[in-house]
C-alpha cells in the first residue's frame, strides 16, 4: 500500500471512530445550538406574557428611576438588585435581576420585567438556583446542556474534550472528502437517481463540505470558551491581554443621598454619547459603583457590551471606562467568541447559519451510519 493510501486509511478510521461513539453525543450538543441560536426569542415566545409588553403609538419610555422603583417594591426585603437590563426592541420588557440568600448561603437568582412605558412589574420568575438545573427556564436548560450536558459547570471540560476530538474529525473527513481525481463537483453534489446506499454516501460527503467551515468554527470557539484560561493564556502570545476592568469604589458623601440612575447614564453618556443603553450593574454595598453599558451599533455582541462605564454612585464621577475600541488584538479575540459561536456578531443572517450547522451533526451521523453499516454488511459478504 502506498503512504498516501496508508495515511488515507489511518484518517478514515479515525474518522469512523470517533463519529461513531462522540458523533451522538455531537447531534446533541448540535441540536441544543441551533435552539439556542435563537434563545432570546424563544424564551420570549414561551414567556410572552412576562416578557413582552404593548408598544403604543409612540413609545416612550418612563424614566430609569421610576421603573426601578416599581421593581424595588416587588423584590423581597432579602432580595438585592444586581442589574437592570433594558428592552431588545419595542415590545420586550425591562429585566430587573435581583439575588436571594438563603440561611445556608444558597443564591437564588430572580427576575422582574417591568413594562418600559408603565413602570408597572408584570412578572417575575426563579431563573438560576445553582446547581438545581431543572428548576431554571427552558432556555437556561439547554443552555447548560449545551456546554455541560447536564454533568455540572465542574465537568464542563468532559464537553470541551469531545469537541477537540470531533475538531479533528471534521479536518480528517475534510482530507478524505477532498476528490482525488479532480472531479470537484463530484463531491459537492447528491446523485440522486443512484442506490440508497450511494445516496447517503453523497449526501454526507456533501453535508461534511458545505458546513466544514461553520462546524470548524463552532467547535474551536466552543472549545476555546470551556476551556478559558488557555484560551487566555494563548490570546497573550497575540497581544497584551489586561485583566478586567476594575471600575472602582464609590466615596460615600456625609448628608448626600446616591444619585438615580438617570444621573448615572448621563454621567456614563459623557464617555460614550452614541450607543444603545444596554445594562446598568447595580452597585453593591456603600462603596459600589454604576456600571452602564452603551452598546454600539458595530459590536458584535449583543447579550452583552464591552463598553462600560463605572460612575460613583453618590457624586456621579465617572471612574473608570472600559472601551472595545481601545482593546488589543487578543482582547478582540476574546471578545469574538461567543458571538461567533452563537452567530450574533452577524444578525439574523449568523443566527440563521448556525442554526443550520447544529442540524449538520445529526445528518452527519445518521448518513455516516448508513455508509459504515452498508461497508461492514458489504465485508461480510466477501468473507
Amino acid at each position: 500500500m502506498s503512504r498516501t493510501g496508508s495515511s488515507r486509511e489511518i484518517f478514515l478510521a479515525t474518522h469512523r471512530i470517533i463519529g461513531l461513539f462522540a458523533g451522538a453525543i455531537f447531534v446533541l450538543i448540535g441540536l441544543s445550538g441551533a435552539l439556542l441560536a435563537f434563545r432570546e426569542d424563544i424564551d420570549e415566545w414561551l414567556n410572552a406574557p412576562l416578557m413582552r409588553v404593548e408598544s403604543p403609538t409612540r413609545p416612550a419610555m418612563r424614566p430609569l428611576d421610576e421603573i426601578f422603583a416599581a421593581a424595588t417594591a416587588a423584590i423581597p426585603t432579602d432580595g438585592r438588585p444586581e442589574r437592570i437590563t433594558l428592552p431588545r426592541h419595542p415590545r420586550a420588557a425591562v429585566i430587573v435581576s435581583y439575588m436571594v440568600e438563603s440561611d445556608d448561603l444558597d443564591s437564588y437568582f430572580h427576575q422582574l420585567f417591568v413594562d418600559p412605558y408603565t413602570a408597572k412589574v408584570i412578572g417575575s420568575r426563579l431563573y438560576s438556583h445553582g446547581d438545581d438545573v431543572f428548576s431554571q427556564p427552558f432556555v437556561q436548560i439547554v443552555m447548560a446542556f449545551h456546554w455541560t450536558l447536564l454533568l455540572g459547570a465542574n465537568n464542563a471540560y468532559l464537553v470541551g474534550a469531545v469537541g477537540i476530538l470531533l475538531f479533528f474529525s471534521v479536518l480528517f473527513g475534510l482530507y478524505l472528502w477532498r476528490p482525488r481525481n479532480g472531479r470537484w463537483r463530484q463531491g459537492l453534489t447528491i446523485k440522486w437517481g443512484a442506490s440508497f446506499e450511494r445516496v447517503a454516501y453523497d449526501a454526507h460527503k456533501c453535508v461534511g463540505a458545505y458546513f466544514t467551515i461553520l462546524l470548524l468554527v463552532t467547535l474551536a470557539t466552543g472549545v476555546a470558551m470551556i476551556f478559558k484560561p488557555a484560551t487566555h493564556s494563548l490570546a497573550t502570545l497575540i497581544s497584551t491581554v489586561r485583566p478586567e476592568p476594575d471600575f472602582g469604589k464609590s466615596t460615600p458623601i456625609p448628608g448626600r443621598a446616591p444619585i438615580g440612575l438617570d444621573a448615572a447614564v448621563a454621567s456614563a453618556e459623557q464617555i460614550f454619547p452614541t450607543g444603545r443603553l444596554h445594562w446598568i450593574l447595580l452597585p453593591s454595598g456603600e462603596d459600589g459603583v454604576y456600571v452602564v453599558g452603551e452598546q454600539s451599533a458595530d459590536e458584535p455582541n449583543r447579550t452583552k457590551t464591552f463598553r462600560n462605564v463605572g460612575v460613583d454612585r453618590y457624586s456621579g464621577r465617572v471612574l473608570q471606562a472600559q472601551d472595545r475600541g481601545e482593546f488589543t488584538a487578543g482582547e478582540t479575540l476574546l471578545e469574538w467568541l461567543f458571538p461567533l459561536h452563537c452567530g450574533e456578531a452577524f444578525g439574523a443572517l449568523g443566527r440563521t447559519l448556525v442554526l443550520l450547522t447544529g442540524l449538520a451533526p445529526l445528518l452527519l451521523y445518521v448518513t455516516g451510519v448508513l455508509r459504515w453499516r452498508h461497508k461492514r454488511r458489504a465485508r461480510r459478504r466477501t468473507i
